[in-house]
């Protein structure tokens, strides 16, 4: 029987949806009589130029604008003829700007621009343009990442993930995930090509596209567009490149890194060899991408003796992407991303070796199929694409689990196996511009996503032990059982671009989603706006306010089907001291928040986790040169689910709640220095406070759980670092050499002091104990030697740690550790020699 909160939301949704859409069919009908213009921006190739602004200027003012898409058109609509002023922009191009008469509403126009290319590396170019208008750009300007200099630093990453450590305001946390914001990573969303990729079990990243299929990286923290849903830190969107008019291929580390001790060589240390080509497959019709990368890492912990010291990382991680342009209106892309990984000693450390550590199977692939079309006026995209996530955790045997101040010893205690798919049907619609007191850009969408999420988890005993082996806490799974959750999450969205003038202009826009399994509908508000006060343009100031909502991952729901734990406490003679203890799983249902904009049902498990965030931002172009960026981010997130033992009606149970809360503070400074990519500098200054609930239910219900559920502690959050500076860029010396230096100076990450039976000792928020302070310069040295006219070898050399400084890999948390305090493990200097085959 269908419950009747389901059907009213649902009713809810689709009175919107409609409303959404007829709305501006019924705005755009009431048009006059127009005057239709095609315009076709092309470069000195005659390739297609993608996102070049088209701006027509009547007596000073802009009446008419417009983006151009894939194929380089764009459109718009005019209401009288005259003598008008046409001005096409575009990022490193040189700005066209022409006389244009429009004489007649009775013959649509077509207009071609080409575009040169702007070269800055020689002195005799002059730019005589600007950039684009920046109040034509939305309030919250991403930090963006090209990936052709991101794949030059030492560190050769590999994967779009391992890019974002380049991105002010995203750190790589211990555990190796992804940070925003001071949030983890399952609190944030990556979009490839405007698709949800994240592991709807958990929320996790995993192993992303090879970085060599990327076209376009961005970087928002709390962006305003309402098209954005499914986090409270940030945002990762990434566009994939389309393969180009001519075939081309390349071939990056080619060879093995070998491993050499004491002058002898032991096996391959690493390998991650990347084929990468792309053609026409018919030429200006159909086009053929393709990645391809074989990633092989035996990471040496330096903490553990040799050969008991290494994980194992293994993957096939390929991406393939077919362009069918069908028309100058209608083209057609499909994409499939397929990444079978395995890691074998996960999570392995000193007080962690091998035997404890657990291996890892994962299965990920996403199939997407996007359908882009003229209609109206403005473009429709249409996608539906399907994800696929299969997990299996396994320990290393069948051994108690035991946990020790000096050290872990056994094996793991859990071994789960799961899958979970979410299947996603995405309409956008951006409509032409409409000018009305103003010039407006309206973009609606909906969206529809349904997820699983199948599989058991099974449990092992775990003992808590003291300094001299002695037990003082046993920990005895029962029951468990295998579940199967699903979850329905549609939305729709609307948002408005208005540009009041060329000097302000305001986004607005609303998001109304519901998570069936949630049992909550949710309404998101946010707004922004673009000021530049002068005529050039040069100095610019953007803010705004929103709301943001979690996606509450579907492991969380799983819970209930996890074992029971029965904890038993001995004394000093190893008796049983008083009766065990039997928690039962209990997921709680949220009390009334208060919270305007949440609708909740009243059943166990309606969590809306959320955050209220706003920013301020200035952004200057100094000179050509020199373009800085201050910025001041501020949120509150509440609802957040934590995982706590209480007693509910005189049963001790463990509880899955929504008792977090969390507040971030963030200022950022950045500077682009320098306007050739190829002689370019990135420089960044952040300072970042963040402080809240650190017992995350995800550290219990995610791929690798502790067995002991913590007390909670409000502290700095895991990924918090107060203080980081970080330089990078690439400079192009004569005859083909070029240096590519990466320096980094950061606050460590912090940590929690632990009590002899493993639970948080809350020490005050003045003393929030730390690692010691990290420092990296890291440096990239390549030449390019010319083999033929279209084939080239690059000999690269990377090197990490030149300054052989101590960035301490462990440290000794518990306060009863002989030890505790101290700090050590480190990865030295290190020098690499690389090839690449270019094309």
């Amino acid at each position: 029987m269908v419950d009747e909160y389901f059907v009213s939301r649902l009713l809810v949704a689709r009175l919107l949806a409609m409303v959404l859409v007829f709305f501006p069919l019924a705005w755009a009908a009431d048009s006059g009589q127009p005057i239709s213009l095609t315009f076709h921006v092309v470069d000195e190739s005659q390739k297609p130029l993608v996102q070049a602004q088209i701006e027509l200027h009547l007596g000073g003012k802009i009446v008419a604008s417009a983006t151009t898409d894939e194929t380089g058109r764009g459109k718009m609509i005019v209401r009288v003829a005259g003598s008008y002023v046409l001005r096409v922009t575009k990022r490193e191009y040189v700005t066209s700007e022409t006389s244009l008469e429009i004489e007649s509403p009775d013959t649509p126009g077509s207009v071609d621009v080409i575009l040169s290319h702007i070269d800055l590396s020689k002195q005799e170019v002059t730019v005589q343009g600007k950039s684009s208008n920046p109040v034509t750009e939305e309030s919250s300007i991403p930090s963006a990442l090209a990936p052709a200099q991101a794949a030059q630093m030492a560190s050769r990453p590999a994967t779009l993930t391992d890019a974002l450590p380049l991105v002010p305001g995203v750190v790589r946390a211990r555990d190796g995930s992804i940070g925003i914001a001071g949030y983890a990573e399952s609190h944030s969303s990556l979009l490839i090509n405007s698709v949800d990729v994240t592991d709807p079990a958990t929320g996790g990243f995993g192993l992303s596209v090879p970085i060599d299929t990327v076209e376009t990286i961005n970087v928002a923290e709390m962006p305003y567009l309402a098209q954005y849903g499914k986090f409270i830190a940030g945002v990762v969107t990434a566009e994939t490149r389309r393969g180009g008019e001519k075939w081309n291929f390349s071939l990056n580390d080619p060879l093995p890194e070998f491993r050499i001790r004491s002058g002898h060589l032991v096996g391959v240390k690493d390998m991650s060899p990347r084929l990468n080509f792309g053609g026409p497959l018919i030429a200006n019709r159909l086009f053929l991408s393709e990645g391809t990368e074989y990633l092989l890492h035996k990471q040496a912990v330096r903490t553990l003796p040799f050969p008991a010291n290494e994980t194992r990382f293994k993957a096939i991680n390929s991406f393939a992407q077919i362009d069918a342009v069908i028309s100058a209106t209608h083209s057609l892309t499909a994409s499939f991303h397929y990444s079978p990984h395995s890691l074998q000693y996960a999570g392995l450390n000193f007080f962690n070796p091998q035997p404890v550590s657990p291996n890892a199977d994962f299965h990920e692939s996403t199939g997407t199929v996007i359908d882009r079309m003229s209609l109206g006026g403005g473009v429709l995209q249409s996608t539906i694409a399907n994800t696929r996530v299969t997990t299996g955790i396994e320990p290393q045997g069948i051994a108690e689990m035991l946990l020790s101040p000096l050290g872990n010893r056994g094996n793991y205690f859990s071994q789960q196996s799961r899958r979970a798919t979410r299947f996603a049907w995405i309409e956008n619609w951006t409509a032409r511009t409409h000018h009305f007191a103003g010039d407006h850009t309206l973009q609606i969408g909906s969206v529809l996503s349904y997820s699983e999420d199948e599989g058991q988890l099974q449990a092992r005993p775990a003992q808590i032990q003291d300094v001299t082996g002695r037990t003082l806490q046993r920990i005895d799974f029962t029951g468990g059982q295998p579940f199967a959750i699903s979850d329905y999450a549609p939305a729709v969205y609307a948002q408005d671009h208005w540009m009041l003038n060329t000097h302000f202009a305001l986004d607005l826009g609303v998001r109304f989603e519901e998570q069936t399994i949630t049992f909550t509908s949710r309404t998101a508000p946010r707004g922004g706006f673009v000021w530049t006060p002068s005529e050039n343009k040069k100095t610019v100031f953007r803010g705004g306010a929103g709301v943001f909502y979690d996606s509450v991952s579907l492991g969380a729901y799983a819970f209930n089907s996890f074992p029971e734990q029965t904890v038993t406490s001995f004394d000093a003679s190893g008796g049983i001291a008083g009766d065990p203890i039997h928690y039962i799983n209990i997921t709680q249902e949220a009390a009334g928040s208060g919270f305007p904009l949440v609708d909740r049902g009243k059943r166990s498990g309606n969590f809306a986790p959320y955050s209220a965030a706003w920013h301020l931002e200035l952004e200057r172009q100094v000179s050509r040169f020199l373009m800085i960026r201050v910025k001041y981010l501020q949120s509150a997130a509440h609802d957040l689910l934590a995982l706590q033992p209480q007693v509910v009606q005189g049963q001790n149970a463990l509880v899955l709640g929504s008792s977090g809360a969390a507040r971030t503070q963030q200022y950022e400074f950045t500077a682009k220095i320098g306007s050739n990519p190829q002689r370019q500098f990135f420089f960044s200054y952040v300072w970042e406070h963040a402080r809240g609930d650190v017992n995350d239910a995800s550290g219990y219900t995610g791929n690798f759980p502790f067995p002991l559920i913590h007390q909670n502690l409000i502290a700095s959050l895991p990924n918090e670092i107060p203080n980081r500076f970080l330089l990078w860029g690439t400079y192009a010396l004569p005859r083909k050499f070029q240096l590519n230096p990466h320096i980094e100076w950061r606050n460590g990450f912090p940590y929690q002091p632990v009590n002899m039976l493993q639970q948080y000792v809350n020490i005050g928020v003045a003393s929030q104990p730390r690692f010691p302070r990290y420092f990296s310069f890291d440096l990239l040295v390549s030449k390019d030697l010319q083999i033929t006219k279209k084939h080239a070898v690059r000999i690269s050399i990377p090197m990490t740690n030149l300054t052989n400084h101590f960035n301490p890999l462990e440290a000794h948390t518990n306060v009863v550790d002989p030890h505790y305090g101290d700090f050590f493990g480190n990865y030295p200097r290190r020098f690499l020699l690389d090839f690449d085959f270019l094309n």
